[in-house]
C-alpha cells in the first residue's frame, strides 16, 4: 500500500485557531481533542513528493537505463506534486498527547485506526479489481 494513495485524514476536522482535532465518538457525539504540529511523515516536511502513477510499483535500474531523460527528470522534481497528506504545509497535526486525556487518547487511537484499516480495506480492494 502507497502511503501516498490513501486518504490520512482520520477526523472530522482540524480547528488550527484553537489548535484541536475533532472526532467522532461512538455514539456519535464530536469531541475536541489537543493538537500539535508534527512534520509530515508522507513527504518528510519537503512539502511534496513524487507523484505516486510514476513510481507506484517501483522503478528498476533498467527504467532509468533506457532513458536517461526520464532519470533526470525524476531526480530533478519533474514529477513532483504536493504532498497529499500536508498539502504542500510540511507539517500535519497529531494528538498532543501532553495535553489531551487518557480518554481522548484512546478515543483518537481507535478513530485512527479504524480509520486505517478501512483504507487498507479500500486499497486491497482496487488492487483485486472489486
Amino acid at each position: 500500500m502507497d502511503s501516498r494513495e490513501i486518504n490520512h485524514q482520520w477526523y472530522v476536522r482540524f480547528d488550527a485557531r484553537s489548535m484541536h482535532l475533532v472526532v467522532e465518538n461512538e455514539d456519535g457525539e464530536e469531541v475536541d481533542i489537543p493538537a500539535k504540529y508534527a512534520v509530515c511523515d508522507t513527504c518528510n516536511g519537503k512539502g511534496k513528493h513524487v507523484n505516486s502513477s510514476i513510481d507506484r510499483h517501483g522503478l528498476s535500474r533498467e527504467d532509468f537505463d533506457e532513458d536517461p531523460d526520464f532519470m533526470e527528470e525524476y531526480l530533478n522534481g519533474t514529477y513532483d506534486v504536493a504532498c497529499v497528506e500536508c498539502r504542500g504545509e510540511r507539517v500535519v497535526p497529531i494528538v498532543d498527547e501532553e495535553h489531551a486525556t487518557r480518554e481522548q487518547i484512546d478515543l483518537a487511537a481507535r478513530v485512527a485506526s479504524e480509520h486505517f484499516a478501512d483504507q487498507a480495506e479500500q486499497w486491497n480492494d482496487r488492487e483485486r479489481g472489486y
